[in-house]
């Protein structure tokens, strides 16, 4: 029963350190709270040596308690909830935004959560009225035949709509990417660059798949490990298996993902209207932009040649999930 737990003891921070370090940073103040313990879906890259597929909520009521003391003692410009879904229980996210509303609290927020639950009616109406500026969704790719392997238990016509909804209530959009399952083809990559073309997230996270230990994943790719098998073994987007392309490759898909994505969303703000950056600001977007439709195909064209070098293509790995099992919830005993 998390209710049954105090709140952080945040008189033992030194909010002043980390209130100067975020604005200098960012220009902005963030603090983070936590609603829930664990999640109780299948993704099987995912890591959860602390809760397993449990799941644990706070009251909304709670949290609202708890937001309200660091409004009012601590003042901090936006929140993070660190949950790994935030929102997950039915009507959750009403209930919070009626207590905010009922303590005359407004505390914008930034978090995580699934396409899928977005789709709940009312929810992204609830999610408005509670605060949400940023709502990031764990995407993962465009590529329906990746999501199915990867028992990730999402569409990609879900994260489509979830993003449409988002922007249509006002809220900004973040996207967590995901290169280099086994068995990605070069197809499957231009699905998910078009979907995020189409969608246009506000914000993106990209990362290569890593085998954490402990997860069906990394079982499934043990006997393909090389040398490096730990994060202080390898780079940030180290390949660690073998995966259908070298690391070269997909380092080089970082960048050319992300300049297509800087210059379209510098474009966008240029010609946002009266609701967009200062003409200065535009003047500085524009540059960007042009930097980077005129570097982007140049770094694209270096694809070409990394893609017919690939390490060995490599067969997907047999889903132990039909979408259907992905896609509901581990049962949670109620004791």
């Amino acid at each position: 029963d998390l209710d049954r737990l105090p709140w952080p003891a945040w008189d033992l921070v030194d909010i002043d350190r980390y209130r100067a370090a975020w604005r200098e940073r960012h220009g902005y103040h963030a603090m983070n709270v936590v609603t829930t313990r664990g999640c109780p879906f299948h993704c099987n890259w995912c890591a959860k040596p602390i809760w397993g597929q449990t799941y644990h909520v706070r009251r909304p009521e709670d949290v609202a308690d708890e937001v309200a003391m660091l409004r009012s003692t601590f003042r901090p410009d936006r929140l993070w909830f660190a949950d790994d879904i935030l929102g997950l229980e039915p009507g959750w996210m009403a209930r919070y935004a009626d207590a905010l509303g009922q303590r005359g609290i407004r505390a914008p927020f930034k978090c995580q959560t699934r396409a899928d639950l977005l789709l709940r009616d009312g929810e992204v109406a609830s999610f408005a009225r509670a605060g949400a500026h940023t709502v990031w969704i764990g995407a993962e790719s465009g590529s329906q035949r990746v999501l199915d392997a990867m028992e990730k238990g999402t569409r990609v016509e879900q994260i489509r709509d979830a993003a449409h909804r988002l922007h249509a209530a006002g809220l900004r959009v973040g996207f967590f990417l995901q290169f280099g399952y086994p068995g990605e083809r070069r197809a499957d990559i231009d699905a998910t660059r078009r979907m995020v073309r189409d969608c246009r997230p506000d914000e993106i996270g990209i990362s290569v798949s890593y085998p954490l230990p402990g997860t069906p994943f990394h079982e499934r790719v043990r006997a393909e490990l090389g040398t490096k098998q730990n994060w202080v073994d390898s780079d940030d987007l180290d390949m660690m298996f073998v995966g259908t392309y070298s690391t070269a490759f997909y380092r080089q898909l970082y960048r050319v993902v992300h300049k297509e994505f800087r210059a379209r969303t510098a474009g966008r703000l240029v010609f946002a209207g009266s609701d967009g950056p200062p003409l200065t600001g535009r003047a500085r977007l524009a540059a960007a932009a042009l930097y980077h439709v005129a570097t982007w195909p140049f770094v694209r064209m270096s694809l070409g040649p990394l893609s017919r070098v690939p390490a060995r293509v490599a067969a997907s790995p047999q889903a132990a999930l039909s979408p259907r099992q992905a896609a509901t919830p581990t049962p949670q005993d109620p004791t």
